[in-house]
């Protein structure tokens, strides 16, 4: 028995001196990078920002290593993806400063004047690069649809990705809803799709609804699995509308820098505070998604007799 025992307990000391190391990575980079600055908001608040940035780190890396102990699951696997979200931010941000390619974003007019002058032709490419994005591209919607703010500007940006996103999403719900659920395994993986059937088991509209509200899933991943759920075509097609639209304008605009400020203390603190509600609420929804399902479900039967 005590052979048994310890593989696992070395499995579990490997995954949590992963963790401890990412968290370490992610303080160092994010450190490198604010150093990076001569000038400007970075330069002048560079002592308490990093002071903020290693403790936010420093608490959410903690309470990563924590959940894993007492084998909260859900929870541990929404701080693992915050961490490993925080070191490939923190890393790109930093290497992109290093070699010189964010200083160049200054000039973007230019590269915009340029996509431009191909007319229309570059919308349909970029609306075409938005719909491959969610049914075959492994590129993430952020990315995209940061391109399509550098390109077009916020509002005209975000129009061209909902077109795009909003055709690929159902397009994906069709795919599963037709081809059943052998197709959506090879699409998707068969483990990623037990993993997230069994997460909405139950709780299929209202807990699918918050996922592509909220940052921390992999919505075009859910289009494929929605369309084997008890979701009816109508029902996602009204949804995927209403929350592709609010999540990709918000973004667009957010990356435009035009919602919250990221370049001051309070912007900065606002982002955080919204970041940590989102988490919460996540959890919420998660954990109360079936009651909050039955209890719509009797709403509607009661109002309907």
């Amino acid at each position: 028995m005590r052979k048994s025992n310890v593989k696992p307990r070395i499995k579990s000391v490997l995954q949590m001196v992963l963790i401890a190391l990412l968290g370490c990575f992610c303080i160092v980079f994010a450190v490198l990078y604010i150093e990076t600055f001569n000038n400007g908001f970075w330069f002048d608040y560079s002592i308490p920002v990093t002071a903020i940035i290693v403790s936010i780190i420093s608490t959410v890396t903690i309470l990563t290593i924590v959940f894993f102990a007492k084998s909260k699951g859900f929870v541990y696997k929404l701080f693992f993806i915050t961490i490993i979200l925080i070191f490939l931010t923190t890393t790109s941000l930093y290497f992109l400063k290093l070699y010189g390619f964010l200083d160049k974003i200054d000039s973007v007019g230019k590269f915009r004047e340029y996509i431009n002058s191909f007319g229309s032709y570059a919308v349909i490419l970029f609306i075409l690069i938005q719909f491959l994005q969610v049914v075959i591209l492994p590129i993430p919607s952020f990315i995209t649809v940061g391109a399509g703010v550098l390109l077009f500007g916020p509002l005209k940006g975000a129009f061209f990705s909902c077109v795009g996103i909003i055709l690929g999403s159902i397009l994906a719900y069709y795919v599963g809803k037709f081809f059943g659920i052998k197709v959506v395994e090879w699409l998707v993986g068969v483990d990623n799709l037990k993993k997230w059937l069994k997460f909405i088991n139950g709780k299929d509209k209202i807990v699918l609804t918050f996922m592509f509200l909220f940052p921390f899933f992999p919505d075009d991943v859910l289009c494929f699995v929605a369309g084997i759920t008890t979701i009816s075509p109508i029902f996602f097609v009204v949804m995927i509308i209403i929350t592709r639209i609010i999540t990709i304008f918000i973004s667009s605009y957010s990356l435009n820098n035009s919602i919250i400020p990221y370049n001051t203390w309070w912007g900065v603190l606002l982002w955080l505070i919204f970041f940590i509600l989102t988490a919460a609420f996540t959890i919420f929804i998660y954990k109360k998604g079936d009651k909050i399902e039955r209890f719509l479900t009797r709403k509607k039967k009661s109002m309907k007799n």
